[in-house]
């Protein structure tokens, strides 16, 4: 049985009036909004010329570019939604090992690796050898990350007081 993207997601059914138009239509509007506003380029009737600028403006960018527009964004919003998961892995990780101080360079290096490892083998973009398939990095990868993870649960600290 094939996976269906729609199955549980209410907006999958919006179609393309939603996401090539609705959806690019309000981002363009507040962006502009925000920045005539910011700006003050007309003083005292800012609100309502930023706001009838930004109206316009939006609407011309999505009657011309709405549905490349929809592409863009998915892509763009998605991509940068993985990469904050990303790294929001490697600080949980850091933290999990008690290096929210980040003062042990070597812990910290060890950490951003494997969740960079963790990320790409995640996004199906792990590296592999020619030797070897992506099957047996991955588990290579999996057999490194179980050994790091044994070392620091068992290795006991020095105690920095005896120094």
């Amino acid at each position: 049985m094939a996976f269906d993207p729609t199955l549980g997601n209410p907006f999958a059914t919006l179609g393309i009036d939603f996401y090539g138009f609705f959806l690019p239509w309000i981002f363009t509007f507040a962006i502009v909004y925000g920045l005539l506003a910011k700006l003050n380029l007309f003083g005292g009737k800012n609100d309502k010329i930023s706001m009838a600028l930004a109206f316009v403006i939006a609407f011309f960018v999505s009657a011309v570019g709405g549905p490349q527009l929809a592409t863009f964004f998915t892509s763009i919003f998605g991509g940068a939604a993985m990469f904050l998961a990303g790294i929001l892995v490697i600080i949980l990780f850091a933290a999990l090992l008690g290096h929210t101080d980040f003062k042990h360079m070597g812990a910290l290096v060890i950490v951003v690796i494997i969740g960079i490892f963790l990320f790409l083998s995640s996004s199906n973009q792990f590296i592999s050898v020619s030797v070897i398939g992506p099957d047996v990095a991955s588990l290579i990868f999996w057999i490194v990350i179980i050994i790091v993870a044994i070392y620091f649960v068992t290795h006991e600290k020095k105690d920095e007081q005896h120094h």
